[in-house]
C-alpha cells in the first residue's frame, strides 16, 4: 500500500500506449489496476458538491483521497470478480440495473433542470404566503416567572405549609426572583431564578397556560395554581401579541420548501407517464400466481 500512496501523492503520469489526450493518461498502476485522469476526474465529480467543487478538491489530500478511494473500488472489484461470488448472469443483471438506474437519474435530472429553470420562485412564494397567512403568523406568547411547590416526596401538611410560606413572602412584597430561589422546587431555578422566558399557550401545561395567559399587566400575579407537578405562583414579566411574519423573513425558506415539493411532483409526473403505459397489462396479470412462483424460485436458491 505504501507504493500506491507514493504514486498517488506524486501524481505520476504514465503515458498510456498510443494515447496523447490528457484524459487517457495513467495516474497510477498497481496489480493490473489502472487509474486514468478521466476516471479520477469523473469520480471526483460524482462525489463532490458541484457548487463547491474547487473548494472541496482544494482541501489538503483531497485529490489523493479521490485516487485512493477509486483504486480501492477497482481493486476490490477485480478481486471479487475472480472469486466467483455470484454467477456471470447475476453479475450482468447487476451491471444492467446499475446502468438503468444511472440512465433514470440522468433523464430525471435533465428534465428537472429544464422545468425548474422556468419557475418564478419568488412569485410562487408570494402566492403561497398570501394564500396561507395563518401559517406565517407568530403565536401570542407570555414571559413569566414562577415558584413551584412540588407535591412529590412531601406530605400534605408540609405541602400546605410551604405554599403558605410562599404566599406570605409574596404578600410581604419580597422580590419574586428571591422567593423563587428560596422556595421553588423547579430544578431549573438555580439557572433562571424562576424566569421561564417566552412561551406560547400550546407549549405550556394546560392549567398553567390558562393561568399565565389570564395575566395582562406586567407584574400581575396568580396562584397558587395546581398542576400535576404541584402548586405554582405565576408572575407576568412581558407579553408578545400574535403578529404576521414579514414575507422577506420567510422567503428563502418558502422557496426551498416549494422547490423540494415541485421537484417531487415533477419526478412523480415523469415516471407516472411510463407507469401508465403498462398499467393495463399489469392489471391483467394474476399477481398472486406470480408471487407464488417468485416465492417458489426463492426457496429453491442454494442456501
Amino acid at each position: 500500500m505504501h507504493f500506491i500512496r507514493v504514486c498517488i501523492l506524486a501524481l505520476v503520469l504514465i503515458p498510456a500506449p498510443g494515447a496523447s489526450a490528457q484524459d487517457r493518461q495513467l495516474l497510477l498502476r498497481y496489480e493490473n489496476v489502472d487509474i486514468t485522469f478521466s476516471e479520477a476526474f469523473d469520480y471526483s465529480l460524482r462525489h463532490t458538491n458541484p457548487d463547491a467543487y474547487e473548494a472541496s478538491m482544494s482541501q489538503p489530500l483531497a485529490v489523493a483521497q479521490v485516487l485512493e478511494n477509486l483504486y480501492v473500488l477497482k481493486r476490490v472489484e477485480a478481486i471479487e470478480s475472480r472469486m466467483d461470488l455470484i454467477s456471470d448472469e447475476a453479475r450482468e443483471l447487476e451491471l444492467a440495473e446499475q446502468r438503468s438506474r444511472s440512465a433514470l437519474r440522468r433523464y430525471i435530472d435533465h428534465h428537472l433542470e429544464l422545468r425548474l429553470q422556468k419557475v418564478d420562485w419568488e412569485g410562487l412564494a408570494k402566492v403561497e404566503y398570501a394564500s396561507d397567512r395563518e401559517r406565517f403568523r407568530t403565536q401570542e406568547e407570555v414571559r413569566v416567572e414562577h415558584v413551584l411547590v412540588s407535591i412529590e416526596n412531601r406530605d400534605f401538611q408540609d405541602f400546605v405549609t410551604r405554599v403558605e410560606l410562599v404566599a406570605a413572602a409574596i404578600a410581604a412584597g419580597e422580590k419574586f426572583s428571591e422567593i423563587a430561589i428560596r422556595y421553588s422546587d423547579d430544578p431549573t431555578v438555580a439557572d433562571n431564578q424562576g424566569d421561564l422566558g417566552f412561551y406560547s399557550k400550546q407549549r405550556l401545561q394546560p392549567t398553567f397556560a390558562e393561568a399565565a395567559f389570564s395575566l395582562n399587566e406586567p407584574g400581575s400575579l396568580v396562584g397558587p395554581v395546581m398542576t400535576i407537578y404541584g402548586a405554582h405562583f405565576i408572575r407576568l414579566i412581558d407579553r408578545k401579541p400574535e403578529e404576521d411574519v414579514e414575507f422577506s423573513k420567510v422567503k428563502k425558506w418558502l422557496i426551498k420548501d416549494l422547490r423540494k415539493t415541485t421537484e417531487e411532483e415533477i419526478r412523480a409526473e415523469l415516471l407516472d407517464e411510463y407507469r401508465m403505459e403498462i398499467a393495463d397489462q399489469i392489471a391483467q396479470l394474476d399477481q398472486q400466481q406470480l408471487l407464488d412462483r417468485m416465492l417458489e424460485a426463492q426457496a429453491a436458491l442454494p442456501k
